[in-house]
């Protein structure tokens, strides 16, 4: 039970959830009465907890009840009985312990008590618990209900003392105007302090919930982050997979295709063919497994191959009947493994092409390190050379996407890509070039 309309936020509470962390950067855009209420607030909030709030509060009562009594004599100089002086003394202190429970009702009645007191008493002290109890208003109650407490206190003082002292109450030694004037402007003063409290402690639960925000964003941008990188490296997988069976199934192809037209005339030939198909199928194996180990397992896989593996083409090109002839021209500099699996790729998947379209029965491969750019050719002489053009066609006659995945591999990296036939030799050119920025490359 507690007074009507009260915001019942408990006051410890409240001061534990502010802290005492970002009052360095708050101070200097608090006014000073806030920044104190606060700081004392924090202060104390670190070492009470909800029983001790009340025990505080009983203390203070106790305290004012004797300071009424022993320290200003106000019972002593009570007019009339002492009973009734006692009782008033006790109504305007002791309930300022139930501030916390029922801040309006207890203010309210030490108002009315501490209100009379000051009228009755030869030596009137100020109403120091009507200010004790005051500063809790603002911060358990509404803006408009919390300025009518305030106004209503200060009302039934004013007009109670002017109404309530005995004649002369304007004397000098015995009047209760100075009394009455600092009773209220101690409760402005709480009412002052209360209310900064308030909005600083609005302020901080609004950082707060600004800086909650703000972190779950971040985590939500991590997590897109990762989920994308996540999302690229499956996509880079499917690449590798979709460049490892091209290459292997096109040499399959192309060997079966060519073992079938041999069989007859030549049977020595296609024995030779369908090994080459069995080594080709079981190193393509292998390279699948160890792409998809890494959707399990990073660990313990082989390194991505790069242009330094090129012999791994020559040879098994060599087995499908197409001499393949590597030149590397400059000084070999260490590249991105990105950049390097990318333009093994390429190389790749050219001279896959010219074992499934060209016909021709070699091929030249040009890697150019420029400093600043790494250039990579792949050109074939054309058709007419010494494979079996027919076999090659039934074998290779189905077009791919090799050029568009080649373009998009180089353009990943800035490259440049090119590729068309090249005039009067009915051959077959495609080349590309790295820039290799300054920094992400160095000497072997």
């Amino acid at each position: 039970m507690g007074d009507r309309g009260a915001m019942w936020l408990s006051d410890p509470g409240l001061t534990r959830a502010v802290g005492l962390r970002g009052y360095g950067s708050e101070m200097s855009d608090t006014p000073a009465p806030a920044a104190v209420a606060a700081r004392v607030s924090a202060l104390a909030a670190a070492r009470l907890g909800p029983k001790g709030w009340v025990l505080l509060d009983w203390a203070v009562a106790v305290l004012l009840a004797l300071l009424a009594t022993l320290g200003w004599r106000e019972l002593a100089g009570m007019h009339g009985p002492r009973a009734v002086g006692a009782v008033l003394v006790a109504f305007s202190t002791l309930p300022a312990g139930l501030r916390r429970r029922w801040p309006g009702a207890v203010l309210v009645v030490v108002t009315l008590a501490g209100t009379a007191a000051i009228a009755g008493s030869a030596e009137p002290a100020p109403a120091l618990a009507a200010v004790y109890v005051t500063y809790v208003i603002p911060l358990r109650f509404e803006s408009r209900a919390a300025v009518r407490l305030l106004v209503g206190t200060v009302a039934v003082m004013v007009v109670g003392v002017l109404v309530l002292s005995p004649p002369p109450y304007r004397a000098p030694a015995h009047s209760p105007i100075p009394a009455l004037i600092g009773s209220v402007a101690g409760v402005g003063g709480a009412f002052t302090l209360g209310w900064a409290s308030r909005q600083q402690r609005a302020h901080a639960a609004a950082e707060r919930r600004l800086a909650e925000h703000r972190a779950a964003e971040a985590v939500e941008r991590r997590l897109a982050e990762a989920q994308r990188a996540h999302n690229a490296q499956r996509l880079q997988i499917a690449r590798e997979l979709h460049d490892v069976v091209a290459h292997a199934m096109s040499v399959i192809a192309v060997q079966a295709g060519v073992a079938h037209f041999v069989a007859a005339d030549q049977p020595q030939e296609a024995v030779r063919a369908l090994g080459s198909i069995e080594q080709m199928s079981r190193g393509a194996l292998r390279e699948m497994r160890a792409l998809l180990g890494v959707l399990r397992d990073s660990g313990g896989l082989a390194p991505a191959p790069g242009l330094t593996d090129l012999g791994d083409v020559v040879a098994r090109a060599a087995e499908a009947g197409v001499r393949v002839e590597v030149v590397v021209s400059g000084r070999p500099v260490e590249l991105p493994a990105g950049l390097e699996l990318a333009a093994y790729r390429v190389v790749q998947e050219a001279v896959t092409n010219v074992i499934k379209h060209s016909g021709a029965d070699s091929c030249r491969v040009e890697v150019e390190y420029g400093g600043d750019r790494l250039g990579v050719t792949v050109t074939d002489p054309g058709p007419g050379s010494g494979r079996d053009r027919d076999a090659v066609a039934a074998a290779g006659a189905e077009n791919g996407h090799g050029l568009l995945g080649m373009r998009e591999r180089v353009g990943m990296y800035g490259g440049r890509f090119d590729a068309g036939p090249v005039p009067d030799t009915g051959g077959f050119c495609v080349a590309m070039v790295f820039p290799l920025v300054a920094g992400e490359s160095s000497e072997l």
